[in-house]
This record gives structure tokens, C-alpha cells and sequence, in this order.
């Protein structure tokens, strides 16, 4: 795939500015700590069918996401069965209830990844500046 375009790139700085929308969701929805994150912020980009080893879509196609929602790697000093109890399932580790679970939290925005977008661009959205002339 090549390089992102500055528009892509500035897309994909401020996802990773709202940090993982998994976390995100999980905090306003009450399920977990505004203060914590399940990793360091990664943009995952999606794919053909939403399903991992397929051909990446583009560098407009991407979701922010901590290591755990993303990969699948605890944090330090927690093993997976920790991070699940507090951060719900991983994309990669239990791909398939990850995938049932986002049907249920995020309801007519899509399947898998292009769900979390749609919910991360309505964050985007939320945090962009207002328009001074509007």
C-alpha cells in the first residue's frame, strides 16, 4: 500500500488523538475508566471482508486502536484472561465475539472495523472545531 496523503495523515493523527474508539466507547458507556486505555494507540487498517490477512482497503480505511483491542497484547504485568475482564475482547483474540459484540454496541453502523469507523468519525465530528462563520 503506499503512503498516506497529507489529508490521510492528518486523518489518521487525529484518530490516534482520540486514542482507542474501543476504549472510548467502553468509557462512555460506563464500562470502564475514563483514564484507562488498554495500550499504546495503533491505526489498524481495514481490510477486504474485515478479515485479517486480506488486502488493506486504503490509508482512508483505518480505525485507531490500543495494542490489546488491536493485536491482542496485554499490558504489562496482565495476561489476557485480566485484560478481557477489563477491556472486553480483543479484534485478534477473539475475533469472532469481538465481532458479535460490535454488532450489539455500535447498531447499524456497519460490521467489525467499518462500525468503529463510522463511530470514530462521529467523535471526530463532535471534537472538530465549530465554524466561526456558521
Amino acid at each position: 500500500m503506499k503512503a498516506p496523503s497529507k489529508v490521510e495523515l492528518a486523518y489518521q493523527d487525529a484518530a490516534r488523538a482520540i486514542g482507542c474508539v474501543v476504549c472510548r466507547w467502553r468509557q462512555d458507556a460506563g464500562l470502564q475508566r475514563e483514564s484507562l486505555w488498554c495500550g499504546p494507540f495503533r491505526i489498524h487498517h481495514r481490510n477486504i471482508g474485515d478479515l485479517h490477512g486480506q488486502k488493506q482497503i486504503g490509508q482512508h480505511a483505518v480505525v485507531a486502536m490500543g495494542d490489546w483491542h488491536h493485536q491482542g497484547i496485554p499490558m504489562p504485568g496482565k495476561n489476557g484472561k485480566a485484560m478481557y475482564a477489563i477491556y472486553g475482547p480483543s479484534f485478534q483474540e477473539q475475533t469472532r465475539e469481538f465481532r458479535a459484540w460490535t454488532l450489539d454496541a455500535l447498531p447499524g453502523l456497519g460490521r467489525g472495523t467499518e462500525a468503529w469507523q463510522a463511530y470514530q468519525d462521529q467523535l471526530l465530528q463532535q471534537s472538530a472545531p465549530k465554524d466561526a462563520a456558521a
